[in-house]
């Protein structure tokens, strides 16, 4: 049976006089229910918590939330939930929608998600890649707002994972701990707290926090697009390519994109044994520079030689 794992995801930055940390925990129910997903578990850290879900996770700041899932689930109406029972206003909003490998099984086009929110908040849509390959989709509320130098968000998203991480994700028989030990994935960073979760018979997700910071793992191991996305806000001292190297190095897929946002000061990354094919770089009047590349393994880099970035395409007019 198929499982479509390509993810939609969202970030809804607030004004508000209380804390969002402070909502009861029914409320974070009916916003995951509202788009058709279902909370498994939650830890929680000194200022953030995280919830796993039946299709990938939500984490909860004071003044901001971070919601991703994956399947046939409708984002959007999540997004509408929230704002709705907001008490404040909007400061930022970022959605987007990684390209499905069965778009036409989703509920709902990116533009009939960007309709339904823009009747809250304006704002401008974005391609990044190519429409008839792999892209990503991108809405922004398009009003002023100055995120934190330190706001930074990576993202790998990785396709045709094979060897030894193949074998441990497809083994119906091996538990999130199992999974968790034979593959490293907690260790990509040191001390942060884990949550995990193996789902029957295949599907592994976990959520780890430290402070303010996160990081998530969501793993489809079907052998018909399979997917695994990493993502975290987590400040890295150096190179993200390093990063990056350890993260596909535990996962070993045939491609990946990789998707950077940042404040300022250009985030080129370079891969051993993988070449860029698709290189862009936008910058967002939100107060964001997001940089979008893609990775095929065995070829050569064609593209961003000498750092020089195309820009994504504007959506108007695209049927997406």
């Amino acid at each position: 049976m198929f499982f479509e794992g390509s993810e939609k995801k969202v970030e809804v930055v607030v004004n508000s006089s209380q804390s969002l940390l402070n909502r009861e925990e029914s409320f974070w129910h009916k916003l995951v229910n509202s788009c058709g997903a279902q909370i498994i578990s939650s830890i929680k850290s000194n200022c953030c918590k995280a919830f796993l879900l039946s299709e990938s996770s939500l984490f909860v700041w004071k003044d901001r939330i971070v919601l991703i899932t994956c399947g046939v689930t409708t984002l959007a109406h999540a997004v509408e939930f929230f704002i709705k029972n907001l008490d404040g206003s909007i400061e930022n909003i970022i959605f987007e929608r990684k390209n499905e490998v069965f778009p036409r099984q989703q509920m709902t086009t990116f533009n009939e998600d960007v309709d339904l929110i823009t009747r809250f908040t304006p704002g401008q849509s974005f391609l990044f890649g190519n429409l008839e390959d792999h892209h990503l989709l991108l809405f922004h509320k398009n009003s002023p707002y100055v995120p934190l130098d330190e706001d930074v968000t990576l993202e790998v998203l990785m396709y045709g994972i094979k060897g030894r991480a193949k074998k441990v994700f497809e083994d119906e028989n091996l538990t999130a701990n199992q999974i968790r030990e034979f593959t490293g994935v907690g260790q990509i960073f040191d001390g942060f707290l884990i949550d995990d979760y193996k789902f029957e018979p295949k599907g592994y997700s976990l959520n780890a926090l430290k402070g303010q910071f996160y990081f998530t793992i969501h793993v489809t191991p079907q052998e018909i697009g399979s997917y695994v996305s990493f993502e975290t806000n987590y400040k890295i001292e150096g190179s993200y390519s390093k990063v990056v190297e350890r993260v596909i190095g535990i996962f070993e897929p045939s491609s990946f994109d990789v998707v950077v946002f940042k404040t300022k000061e250009p985030e080129f990354v370079d891969v051993k044994d993988f070449g860029a094919v698709c290189a862009q770089h936008q910058t967002l009047e939100c107060g964001y520079e997001v940089f979008y590349s893609q990775f095929v393994q065995g070829v050569e880099t064609t593209v961003g030689i000498n750092k020089q970035l195309k820009s994504a395409t504007e959506i108007t007019e695209l049927n997406v």
